[in-house]
């Protein structure tokens, strides 16, 4: 008995296929997007501070996999009750 073997044509052709990871999730404003948002935050299970845009960049360095952007302080605490506003920087 022979048997066959199927093989798939990356294979065939002398390479062997890469499989890409599949994008991140983008950023999520409420309300807003990355350039009019006013307050950030990392949705991240460990994160404990908010930032202002007007008052502190470090908001830039959140990954965008899991940053938060919003028009209001009030809205982002109601999504996020236990943040903390991040010092100027």
């Amino acid at each position: 008995m022979v048997v066959h073997l199927v093989v798939g044509a990356s294979l065939i052709a002398g390479g062997i296929g890469t499989v890409s990871a599949p994008p991140a999730q983008a950023f999520t404003g409420h309300h807003c997007s990355v350039s009019t948002c006013q307050y950030f935050t990392s949705s991240y299970s460990t994160a404990i501070y908010f930032y202002d845009r007007t008052t502190c960049s470090q908001w830039k360095s959140l990954s965008r996999t899991y940053l938060q952007g919003f028009r209001t302080k009030a809205a982002l605490l109601n999504r996020f009750p236990d943040r903390r506003l991040h010092k100027p920087c």
